[in-house]
């Protein structure tokens, strides 16, 4: 502006402007200041009338701004109180949200539609919204996943490996689609397939992790080999789930088996002390004494060698007394199995103490004694899986949730019903209990700590004692089996 009145300041005539049959004479200034000011008019009602013509747009912007607010309030409170599992709260945003057409298209508004059709187990609802989020990419992982956990719901396990190769394709570092695809192979017993599949996602897990799983299913095709009969191999791959853990029971019996099957004992009895000093086991003591010995001294001898190596273990007693038992030495077997009830009362040593009792003396009220304190004692180590499955046999998997577990070797959790007081009997005063006869002599009124062991003890009469069969083990004395009966 300044700019043009300087340069008009070159032209001091006036400027003439005919305007009908008139004719106007003004200077240079005056013209541009006209001229400005019709630039300025013009400038100002365009802006007037823009504001004017776009004052209902905004009002529509600020009411669709707050009702936006207020609607994303409400999904965040469907949203949270469907991870509380306040169905009905959830439920009441919905429907708020369902009349506000503007989230219909919203992920997370089919986020919190499919999870109220899971939590109200309307299973085929969910299944379809999950489809149709298949198609949104910021909720396609999330629909794949539970895709995959539908699928594994109803047993379809084709589609849920699909599933599981659907995610790895997105992302391969998702753990939830490794896991799926090596709980597959083990469920299909394709253990060579697991370890292929392991080895290239080796990355994508961590240390410990891909060292449990390569030890499950080594020792699982270890297992297998064996049974097949292929010696060698079930032997290689036991050794090396025992370079990744030292304290591996199955691989250590693996490894033992074999070589025993290639005629090197002297290997297999290094391979079993080894394991017998880190992590006792009944099966490593049976092979060590029984399958590698040759006569009773030799059974004796090793097992003596087994309780020289590992004395704080209740196992190496319960070993020398059996086959002490066996070799007929009695007062050998009942010290060896008094010392482990004292140490750590349990199912097996009181019945391995009846029949110390009945080979020795064969008196009915001990023997009755015994069994009855294996009835209601502690019992003996199982494989116990991470979800609380219990199994005679170690398994790669758990039957119950079909995943893959670790079973370790111990005792199941307490139940009231067992009885471990030890004062119930006094191992320093007696080393068995008196007789009935005796009992009754001292106090007729006397209640036995135990549920009555004198009463009719006959085959037929099943109803002396209130067992609770969901908890009592098979080999259970006085339990019947139902398969044998029937």
């Amino acid at each position: 502006m300044i700019c043009s009145f300087i340069a008009i300041s070159y032209y001091p005539d006036d400027i003439y402007v005919t305007w009908g049959n008139r004719i106007y004479q003004t200077s240079p200034f005056v013209m541009l200041f006209i001229v400005y000011i019709l630039i300025f008019t013009l400038m100002l009602i365009s802006k007037i009338s823009r504001f004017f013509l776009s004052c209902p747009s905004t009002i529509a912007h600020i009411f669709h701004k707050r009702n936006y607010a207020k609607g994303y309030k409400e999904l965040s409170a469907g949203l949270i109180s469907i991870t509380a599992q306040n169905i009905p709260l959830a439920r009441k945003m919905f429907s708020y949200l369902s009349h506000r057409h503007i989230f219909h298209n919203e992920s997370l508004f089919h986020l919190l539609e499919a999870q109220i059709a899971l939590s109200e187990k309307k299973h085929h609802i969910a299944r379809e919204k999950f489809e149709m989020m298949l198609q949104i990419p910021e909720t396609r992982e999330f629909a794949i996943y539970n895709l995959y956990c539908e699928s594994y719901r109803i047993g379809d396990l084709k589609s849920a490996q699909c599933y599981a190769k659907k995610a790895l394709k997105i992302s391969p570092y998702i753990s939830w689609g490794i896991e799926a695809m090596l709980q597959y192979y083990a469920l299909e017993k394709e253990w060579s397939k697991a370890i292929d599949f392991l080895n290239k996602h080796k990355k994508n897990e961590n240390i410990e992790t891909y060292n449990h799983h390569q030890a499950l299913f080594l020792t699982a095709r270890s297992l297998e080999n064996a049974e097949k009969g292929d010696v060698v191999a079930s032997y290689n791959d036991a050794m090396v789930v025992l370079k990744l853990c030292n304290h591996s029971i199955m691989a250590s019996i693996c490894a033992a088996k074999a070589l025993i099957l290639q005629n090197k004992k002297n290997k297999a009895a290094v391979v079993l002390e080894k394991i017998w000093e880190i992590n006792p086991h009944p099966e490593i003591a049976y092979i060590y004494t029984i399958i590698l010995s040759n006569n009773a001294t030799e059974r004796m001898n090793r097992a003596l060698k087994l309780e020289a190596i590992n004395k704080k273990n209740i196992e190496s007693l319960i070993t020398v007394a059996k086959i002490s038992l066996e070799t007929g030495n009695i007062q050998q077997a009942q010290t060896k199995a008094m010392l482990a009830a004292k140490a750590n009362p349990r199912k097996g040593i009181f019945l391995l103490l009846a029949q110390i009792e009945r080979a020795s003396s064969n008196n009915l009220d001990k023997i009755l004694y015994w069994t009855q304190r294996a009835l209601y004692t502690e019992p003996d180590p199982l494989w116990i899986s991470d979800d609380g499955y219990c199994s005679s046999t170690w398994l790669p998997l758990s039957p119950t949730s079909k995943k893959l577990c670790r079973f370790e070797w111990k005792v199941p959790a307490k139940i009231p019903e067992y009885t471990t007081n030890r004062d119930l009997i006094s191992y320093e005063e007696s080393e068995t209990p008196m007789t009935h006869l005796q009992e009754t002599k001292r106090n007729k009124n006397i209640k036995h700590p135990y549920p009555s062991i004198h009463q009719d003890y006959h085959p037929k009469n099943r109803n002396i004692l209130s067992l609770d069969p969901s908890i009592r083990q098979p080999d259970d004395p006085g339990v019947i089996n139902k398969s044998t009966n029937q």
